[in-house]
């Protein structure tokens, strides 16, 4: 390894991947021989079956949650009777792509020291980890757009699900389609001749103008996207209010007389929230749907939000060898926490469209639970009490 150091193995190499390959030597141990074999890197060589264990937990639940959801939409068609499921079933899709494909993919390279994984996906990757994340921001955004549509003007036609969520991949692909400029890939093979056949350097952020594009993408894909949700479902609060408070419909008794001379029946009152030609709007089923997706967008934002500011810290700190095992940690705990939503988002639409009597059942076996363990530690408490007493009674009958 000390032999591998030396100026004379970099002559050959470009002048910006000389630091870089010395730092990235520094990292491993002096007695590594094989470099082709998966390395782990020191930072995580005490703590990382914990993260192994944590990703692999959110990984099972996570796929599995989504894939409950889709059956689900598609059990009971859910599809059909409102638009607002065919992006729910577009989210648990998305899920499970991160579940099955990203995370995996994401905790090996986070783990692993050594880049082993090709020159294909060192340019593929960064485009597969962000696709999913513009995929679920875009589809929040429209599916506000769409309700926020459909409850101002109740009669008009509404955006086409299916085609907005194709829309949603297609522009998502489109937003990191850059990613591959700011990425470069050093084949070590072709200038250190010994022992890095096929082991490579996967570096991104080596044209300056990174820092640009991901301020773009954080105020973009991020920031704007939660404003207009913010704004449109504080909206939709506001019609929903006036639905609930206001009758859509009421008739009087009056009977008065028309136009033609004859006495009309009814005289049919139009409610002021309302225009004359619109469908009724079920408001209580309304705002259970608001409130299910308004929890899924802030647990959905704030698990997000630590990676999103990491991101962008790293842009203004240079990694090294010294400080490498605090970013190594902190990344790999907002990563974790990031993909956390693809459970609980599963677990509010179940929720959301469990009826009263279910909940009721949840609420009571919880209720028992609870009673129970209070019960057992009570029993444990007394039961210590009485030892303690009786021991007492033992110690006083003993004659001094």
């Amino acid at each position: 390894m000390d032999e591998l150091k030396s100026a004379s193995q970099f002559d050959d190499l470009p002048h910006k991947w000389v630091d870089v390959v010395v730092d990235y030597l520094r990292g491993f141990r002096n007695d590594t021989t094989d470099f082709n074999r998966p390395q782990l890197r020191p930072s995580v060589r005490h703590t990382y079956p914990a993260f192994v264990c944590g990703y692999s937990a959110l990984i099972m639940a996570g796929a599995l949650c989504n894939a409950y959801v889709l059956a689900i939409v598609a059990r009971k068609r859910l599809y059909a009777a409102d638009p607002v499921y065919v992006y729910v079933a577009n989210l648990a899709v998305t899920g499970i792509v991160e579940c099955v494909s990203v995370l995996p993919i994401s905790l090996m390279v986070l783990l692993v020291q050594n880049w082993i994984f090709g020159r294909f996906l060192c340019f593929f990757l960064p485009m597969l980890q962000d696709v999913p994340t513009h995929v679920i921001m875009l589809t929040f955004l429209l599916m506000a757009i769409d309700r926020y549509k459909h409850l101002k003007h109740p009669n008009k036609m509404r955006l086409p699900p299916l085609a907005c969520t194709f829309g949603c991949w297609i522009v998502a692909f489109c937003i990191v389609l850059p990613y591959p400029v700011y990425t470069a890939y050093l084949d070590l093979g072709v200038y250190i001749k010994v022992q890095f056949e096929g082991v490579g350097i996967c570096a991104v952020n080596m044209a300056d103008d990174m820092q640009d594009y991901l301020r773009s993408l954080f105020v973009l894909t991020y920031l704007i996207p939660l404003v207009s949700m913010g704004y449109l479902y504080s909206k939709m609060s506001d019609i929903l209010r006036d639905l609930m408070n206001v009758p859509a419909v009421f008739y009087s008794q009056e009977i008065t007389p028309s136009s033609s001379g004859m006495p009309s029946r009814l005289n049919e009152v139009q409610s002021p929230v309302s225009d004359s030609d619109d469908e009724e709007i079920d408001g209580y089923k309304e705002s259970k749907t608001q409130k299910y997706l308004i929890s899924m967008i802030i647990s959905y934002a704030v698990c997000l939000c630590p990676l999103m500011i990491l991101r962008l810290a790293k842009l203004e700190v240079s990694e090294t060898y010294e400080n490498s095992r605090h970013f190594d940690l902190t990344f790999m705990i907002c990563v974790w926490l990031a993909f956390v939503p693809t459970v609980t988002t599963p677990l509010l639409f179940v929720a959301w469209n469990s009826d009263s009597s279910t909940k009721d059942r949840i609420r009571s076996y919880f209720k028992r639970t609870k009673v129970t363990a209070e019960q057992a530690t009570r029993t444990v408490s007394t039961e210590g009490l009485a030892a303690r007493n009786s021991i007492y009674t033992v110690q006083e009958s003993i004659p001094a």
